[in-house]
């Protein structure tokens, strides 16, 4: 290792020593604020030797604003091959998560079982993606970061939809509704809100399988990926 003497900046900050008179040491960010003028094109501006004036009123905001503008903090697109794999006849899930309108989970997973139609293959991949979006939720909550709104799952099934929003199950997905009857409890408690979208417009299809170049590029502008 090389001895490169005492540091004098780091991370933006600018380090002085004196201490031979005072024993000090200052740290300065004068460089770093001086760089952030120029770049917003503020070096001009009137200076000020406090960081709010005296005797400043403010008045209560009406926060009209706020109450009219709903933003969706998190949403969530659902999708699911049916029988895709050719060997053994699995579903493929697919989904992402998005936050602030970025996507911060994403899946694409061969499902254990084999379904016997693409409405159940789909509810199976609405659970999990429900069972992470809860997950997902009291990850937000540590960091103080509310998630108000419902959830909006958007799903291109209308079986699997009825399922989650009616939970009407039939004697022939009963091991369906034993496994991810939670949903619908979800949908209930007004965790979540589910969405019907068009399949050409559902984003989780470009995990389910292989696309065409023009809807994979579509999707991928889509999930605010580029190139």
């Amino acid at each position: 290792m090389k001895d490169m003497g005492k540091v004098k900046n780091y991370v933006g900050i600018d380090i002085e020593y004196d201490y031979k008179e005072n024993n000090i040491m200052t740290l300065s960010q004068e460089k770093y604020i001086e760089s952030l003028a120029k770049k917003y094109k503020i070096e001009n501006c009137k200076l000020y030797k406090t960081p709010i004036e005296i005797n400043l009123k403010l008045e209560q905001s009406d926060q009209r604003y706020y109450k009219n503008d709903k933003v969706d903090i998190m949403d969530c697109y659902v999708d699911a091959d049916w029988a895709g794999d050719i060997v053994d006849r699995k579903s493929t899930t697919g989904y992402c998560i998005r936050l602030f309108g970025n996507v911060v989970y994403w899946k694409s997973k061969k499902q254990n079982c084999v379904t016997k139609s693409s409405t159940f293959a789909e509810y199976i991949a609405l659970s999990e993606a429900v069972n992470e979006i809860n997950l997902l939720i009291n990850i937000c909550n540590d960091v103080f970061v509310k998630i108000c709104n419902p959830v909006k799952i958007y799903e291109d099934n209308s079986g699997a939809l009825s399922i989650a929003k009616y939970g009407n199950f039939t004697k022939n997905s009963k091991h369906i509704e034993v496994n991810y009857y939670y949903v619908h409890e979800s949908y209930k408690n007004g965790i979540i809100e589910i969405v019907k979208i068009d399949t050409n417009n559902n984003v989780a299809d470009i995990f389910t399988k292989s696309l065409g170049n023009v809807k994979f590029i579509k999707f991928r502008e889509l999930l605010n990926l580029k190139k």
